[in-house]
């Protein structure tokens, strides 16, 4: 994506958005994103050579080389961590001038359990925002891979601005027990790149009103380390109540269970240049009988000519709304040119009582840090919940 675009001749920054796919599982999902959306700004990381050499139409990055041989981590979390830091300096390198980070991954493994949380940790250092969208294994995995998955979101958690859990288990339902296991894993798939995609489309748009960079930076901010998500896209005279059903009744939103206890919701919508207002009614009158009075809502229209007869949507749901702990100052504009620029130290909400005795003592400076200033503060590191 670009980071600019031109409307009447002034340049408007626009956001960088970039999709990582970490792992054998998060490099299929991104590569597959890739080709149906030749445009999405993508990169795949894993330490399996056949995998990557499999991988097309997307850049590709292997790790760990001298801690793996190039083979996979084989579900060693520690090799998978090992393997990330190994080349951290690359990672650094693909999140310059990056003001979103989407993270792809399957949880349970080696290399995505492992890489993801130092991954997320590079990220907010370089003050990008970062949603992560993580598959969970299923039940009949066993309670070991289970507890590495919901070890690594604990880890990913202190870093990572939110997380949107997508549990395999979801997928299925009884009906579904004779389906060819390839197929259940393409719905977990295709949910990601339908979420993606639009929420890239998004961002990427101008759009009629409403949503912008900085109102999905104000939800993932404020969502409390989770997130829910969903999308509809439906076609011709019924499209806005059947995108309208089609996000209510969304397995991820637990049947409209989860928007009846929502306390923050971004929702976008993409049409074509025939989208009516009745159609955009529809769908935001029928989301709000689902949600509690006070629930934080914005929402945005954009207009694309290739949805014409077509109504696109996707929903953001926080069921917590929290101030963060850290106020991150170096993201608070949200843009990277505006990011980069700014250089106050964020501060907690509490009351200090200053250095005391050590007032008119010099700081101590290394590297243009301030030391006596606490680490979670200057790297700005959520405390654990």
């Amino acid at each position: 994506m670009n980071d600019a675009t031109t409307t009447h001749g002034r340049i408007i920054a626009a956001p960088r958005i970039l999709v990582m796919g970490i792992g054998s599982s998060g490099t299929q999902a991104v590569a597959h994103m890739c080709s149906l959306n030749p445009g999405l700004d993508a990169v795949v990381i894993d330490t399996d050579t056949k995998v990557l050499e499999a991988t097309t139409g997307v850049r590709v990055i292997q790790v760990g080389g001298a801690v793996t041989n190039g083979f996979s981590a084989g579900g060693d979390v520690e090799l998978g961590r090992q393997s990330i830091e190994k080349d951290s300096s690359n990672i650094r390198q693909q999140l310059r001038q990056v003001d979103l980070l989407v993270i792809v991954a399957g949880l349970g493994g080696g290399t995505g359990s492992g890489a993801v949380p130092v991954i997320t940790r590079i990220a907010r250092e370089a003050g990008t925002l970062v949603l992560c969208m993580a598959t969970l294994p299923f039940v009949f995995e066993g309670k070991p891979i289970i507890r590495k998955a919901e070890d690594a979101l604990k880890k990913i958690r202190t870093h990572a601005d939110a997380i949107i859990r997508i549990p395999n288990e979801s997928m299925v339902d009884r009906a579904d027990a004779d389906l060819p296991v390839e197929q259940i894993f393409a719905r977990s798939q295709q949910l990601m790149m339908d979420g993606i995609n639009a929420l890239w489309r998004m961002l990427s748009q101008n759009g009629l009103c409403g949503l912008d960079f900085s109102c999905i930076r104000t939800m993932l901010r404020n969502c409390d380390g989770f997130c829910h998500f969903a999308s509809a896209d439906a076609a011709g005279e019924t499209r806005g109540a059947a995108v309208a059903d089609g996000l209510v009744q969304h397995r991820l939103l637990n049947s409209g269970k989860i928007l009846a206890k929502a306390a923050g919701l971004v929702v976008g919508l993409t049409g074509g240049h025939d989208l009516k207002l009745s159609e955009i009614e529809t769908v935001m009158n029928r989301l709000q009988e689902k949600l509690p009075a006070d629930t934080w809502v914005n929402f945005g229209v954009a207009i694309d000519p290739a949805f014409a007869g077509r109504l696109s949507a996707i929903v953001l749901v926080a069921e917590q709304w929290k101030e963060p702990l850290v106020d991150d100052a170096n993201r608070q504009m949200g843009f990277t040119f505006n990011r980069r620029l700014s250089v106050e130290q964020g501060q907690l909400p509490l009351e200090t009582t200053g250095k005391g005795r050590f007032a008119n003592l010099n700081p101590t400076i290394h590297e243009n840090q301030d030391l006596d200033v606490p680490t979670y503060i200057r790297r700005d590191i959520k405390l654990p919940r």
